[in-house]
């Protein structure tokens, strides 16, 4: 999100202040009133930016985009990052002082390779996630199929746990997700009753398919199933003739 328009959806703009703003805007800080503003991924913020969440944090105030008079706020600020902060501060690519006010409590969450206890219970709950979300029977997840997930070293964690079982609830036929379903290094690509194995593309374009009659012909829809961009499911689709 470009800087600018990452201030203006953070702290409002008044009518006028660039080209576009017509009417006063408020942002997240007032919407979020007495409650909490959740920041994902503050170490990826410019030092600019850093030094008005700083003013934010310190004095309670902030200045919409294009006003003369600040507003405050009152709202909790919790922040989360993949980034290591200590080592961002060393070279001068964060600042310390926003640092040590974001460090009040700290919850430190191992990526998922270090809990695999957790990747049962996270499975079971994207499972029936995706299959609410598209209006599917709920599948099960047979212990082969656990086995292949807890095999994984998940370098995307949690998010590629969610994408890979999105994908699997979309590709499972019947009631079950197998092995085969799930699209991860190890887990088994063979044929089922002397099926034929199907070549990459014509996999891919099955893949496709299933995933645009899942999401009911919603193209922005198959495109989260699949996790890729809405430019890419165009190609996709456009390549494999599936209108």
């Amino acid at each position: 999100m470009p800087e600018s328009l990452l201030e203006s959806e953070l702290f409002g703009h008044v009518r006028g202040a660039f080209t576009g703003a017509v009417s006063d805007r408020r942002g997240r800080f007032a919407l979020a009133g007495k409650g909490s503003i959740f920041l994902d991924e503050v170490g990826d913020t410019s030092p600019e930016f850093q030094s008005k969440l700083l003013r934010v944090l310190e004095d309670r105030e902030y200045y919409p985009v294009g006003a003369e008079r600040p507003e405050r706020t009152e709202a909790r600020v919790i922040a989360a990052t993949h980034r290591d902060l200590e080592r961002l501060v060393a070279q001068g690519r964060f600042r310390e002082d926003l640092y040590y006010r974001l460090r009040v409590v700290e919850i430190v969450v191992p990526p998922l390779r270090e809990r695999l206890e957790d990747v049962p219970l996270l499975a079971r709950h994207f499972v029936r996630k995706a299959s609410h979300e598209l209006h599917h029977a709920e599948p099960t997840l047979p212990p082969e199929t656990l086995e292949v997930l807890l095999a994984h070293s998940w370098p995307g964690n949690v998010r590629e746990l969610e994408n890979t079982l999105t994908r699997a609830v979309v590709l499972a036929s019947g009631n079950v997700i197998r092995a085969d379903h799930v699209a991860v290094p190890g887990a088994p690509a063979t044929a089922r009753n002397g099926e034929r194995l199907a070549t990459l593309r014509e996999a891919e374009g099955e893949h496709v398919r299933r995933a645009l009659a899942a999401a009911g012909g919603n193209k922005t829809q198959a495109a989260k199933i699949l996790a890729v961009s809405k430019p890419r499911l165009y190609r996709l689709l456009e390549k494999h003739g599936v209108s």
